[in-house]
């Protein structure tokens, strides 16, 4: 009755109704730019562990430092200097981190402190250091992307002849994998089976640049960065799509990143950064959006 009212009102008003947004951004501190970052070209990565300590590096600096609650906790200093190339927490908060040449994975304990090399001579070697599930599931048996690398753009480099671009869901163990066009599910099983029609989703806005962050499989909803300082909200029972740009000097070159932890229920990101402090943001699903009226703008007479 209440949203009859609520549409009718906004016929006889006039006013154009729109959707509620699907993400909602929860401000969460400030850091001095200073203690986190250097100085030129910013390539920021992050991880979040399940207590919520982000672990944050830019590009300018062979550091990862941990933040929680406005504050550094501690720092890392890494081997080499350079870009990461990709970082994660694996199921026990053990900071996994990639460098830019894949040649090598560090992994740091959280509880001694200490640091090893893991071997990583095949993309599946990334996934089965992260949890159980990929450890005990035959990722060589999902059909791969290939890349020919005498092909690609000077801003994307990799030493693999093929991908697997796969992502996690930690709540029921699902596997996905999504490249240019579509997202799939690839089971909980020990190997790759057959698909279904609704195990497959399409959209012209993913690649294999992406970076999945939530997967909602009962709404079909899916959550993405697109590695344009864009991140994108897609309803695939609806067929809508939100963009949330962030707000980043327009003056830097500059490429940011989100990330969630094994929770699954947040996206943790920077909002935006200037010379003197970077702002961090958290990011939640809205599971029921109510549509709420546009405010027109009075005519003058």
């Amino acid at each position: 009755m209440m949203m009859i009212r609520l549409l009718a009102f906004a016929v006889m008003m006039q006013l154009p109704f729109v959707a509620h947004a699907q993400l909602e951004r929860e401000e969460l501190y400030s850091i001095p730019s200073n203690l986190i970052m250097g100085e030129g070209q910013f390539n920021f990565k992050m991880a979040v562990n399940s207590e919520e300590v982000i672990a944050f590096n830019s590009c300018n600096r062979p550091m990862v430092y941990f933040i929680k609650d406005g504050k550094v906790l501690d720092s890392l200093k890494l081997e080499y200097k350079g870009c990461v190339r990709n970082m994660e927490f694996d199921e026990h908060d053990n900071l996994l981190i990639m460098d830019n040449e894949e040649t090598t994975i560090y992994r740091f304990h959280n509880r001694t402190k200490a640091q090893e090399k893991l071997p990583y001579k095949k993309p599946e070697d990334w996934y089965r250091a992260q949890n159980h599930w990929y450890q005990f599931f035959e990722i060589g048996s999902i059909p791969t992307f290939y890349n020919n690398r005498e092909y690609l753009q000077d801003f994307y480099y990799t030493r693999f002849d093929y991908t697997y671009n796969l992502y996690l869901n930690y709540n029921n163990g699902y596997i996905y994998q999504y490249a240019y066009n579509f997202i799939r599910k690839v089971g909980n099983r020990k190997t790759y089976l057959a698909l279904k029609k609704d195990d497959l989703w399409f959209s012209d806005r993913l690649s294999n640049k992406c970076k999945m962050l939530l997967i909602d499989l009962e709404r079909e909803q899916i959550v993405y960065y697109n590695r344009a300082l864009v991140l994108m909200f897609e309803d695939f029972k609806k067929g809508t799509i939100q963009e949330y740009n962030s707000n980043v000097p327009k003056s830097e070159p500059v490429q940011l990143d989100y990330a969630t932890n094994k929770l699954q229920e947040k996206i943790w990101g920077v909002s935006k950064f200037d010379k003197e402090r970077i702002w961090f943001a958290a990011y939640t699903m809205v599971k029921n959006p109510m549509p709420t009226p546009k405010q027109s703008t009075p005519i003058k007479r």
